[in-house]
């Protein structure tokens, strides 16, 4: 049995864990080491030592350690000039895996990621029943069927990345979320979800979990700093800055949805749903109905459209203004057809002044098919333990 290290986000996790495997969290270094080959591939003891500016002694005592603990593997020889031939090491990506599930109000969402960041299997699967027991039972089926169906084995998880709909309150792992998960609401989900799955446990709000997807793989490829509109049921989102995810003194920022007046129009995909259902009939009777064959062109996808213009050219406006992002990135459940014809509309408030505007970031639709909150939920405990979303890291102890 795994000890219950539980949390929310990572400024409440210990630096370090071990469990009973003799798995333990990187130190700062090895968290250099890590991270650098999880972005470029195999390297040499020698290529380490020039990336990092460490020294070779102080990159041979690290990979040692990383090697013994089956965290990183050797290759064959490689040639490089007139020296003794280096050794490339690379990231064990069969050593662990973490899981990512993610909470929606209609359905959950789950991701089998292993070491290296590659999606081993993935699958999304509607709620039928949105008690906790009833739902912590599903979600423990379908992690089970995703580790059968990548095939690796629950004694190599290294822990659960949850994504929940709703923003913290400020106490612990405790979340608002909307209405429909009345049972989930208040609720100190570390210590219940730790539980159901028998190890640690990292709880983080969808939005930001959606966004450290994006960081990992869509733009934070090539853009350190960039905001997430995350478009399910609700409305809400994430801020990444060099690299990594804001979370604020709450675990809030990105809620964007705090910027529209309540008595505005709420640009989210339940508005959507409903004006579908009304004009339409009963063609679509759930969210994920409307999502799996979503009719791009239809007329009433016009009137949300204008509805959704104005509140959403307030929040871009607000995050041009305040954060001065690279980018601001259309996601979450948001099909690509709907967020093209959206970017269309969008403007920024930005008058000229001496003839010149104000910069404002690029809009674009995040190149991520389906949600990215599992899969950035996936990727929390092997953040917490083993790696940063920054393409370098300070050094440390």
């Amino acid at each position: 049995m795994h000890p219950s290290m539980v949390g929310v986000g990572y400024g409440s996790i210990a630096p370090r864990f071990l469990r009973e495997d003799g798995v333990r969290t990187a130190t700062a270094n090895e968290r250099r080491l890590l991270s650098l080959l999880r972005r470029d591939g195999p390297m040499t003891r020698a290529q380490l030592a020039r990336a990092t500016e460490l020294t070779e002694q102080s990159i041979a005592r690290l990979v040692e350690s990383l090697l013994q603990r089956d965290l990183l593997i050797e290759g064959a020889p490689v040639v490089a000039g007139r020296g003794k031939p280096g050794l490339p090491v690379s990231l064990n990506s069969k050593a662990l895996h973490a899981v990512g599930v993610s909470v929606m109000t209609d359905a959950v969402a789950a991701a089998v990621m292993d070491l290296s960041g590659s999606i081993l299997a993935r699958r999304q699967i509607p709620i039928r029943d949105v008690s906790l027991t009833a739902a912590i039972a599903e979600m423990q089926k379908l992690v089970r069927d995703l580790e059968t169906q990548a095939g690796v084995s629950a004694s190599q998880r290294i822990g659960v990345g949850a994504a929940v709909t709703g923003y913290f309150i400020g106490d612990g792992a405790r979340l608002n979320p909307p209405p429909a998960l009345d049972a989930w609401a208040l609720q100190p989900l570390d210590g219940i979800l730790s539980k159901a799955f028998d190890g640690p446990v990292w709880i983080e709000n969808d939005g930001t979990a959606a966004a450290i997807g994006e960081a990992m793989f869509g733009v934070g490829r090539r853009l350190d700093n960039f905001a997430y509109l995350y478009f399910s049921a609700g409305f809400g989102g994430g801020v990444v800055v060099r690299g990594e995810p804001l979370r604020g003194d709450n675990g809030n920022a990105g809620e964007f949805a705090s910027v529209i007046p309540v008595d505005w129009f709420q640009p989210n995909l339940t508005a959507l749903l409903r004006m579908m259902q009304a004009g339409d009939g009963d063609r679509w009777a759930s969210l994920g109905d409307l999502l799996a064959d979503f009719p791009a062109d239809h007329p009433i996808i016009d009137q949300w459209l204008d509805a959704a213009e104005q509140p959403l050219n307030l929040v871009l406006s607000a995050i041009s203004g305040v954060l001065d992002p690279g980018g601001i990135v259309l996601g979450g459940r948001l099909p690509h057809a709907l967020a093209l014809r959206l970017i269309e509309r969008l403007r920024f408030t930005n008058p000229q002044r001496r003839g010149h505007c104000r910069p404002v970031p690029k809009v674009e639709a995040s190149p991520i098919l389906g949600d990215a909150s599992a899969a950035g939920a996936a990727a929390l405990p092997l953040r917490a333990a083993f790696f940063s979303l920054a393409s370098h890291e300070s050094a440390g102890s």
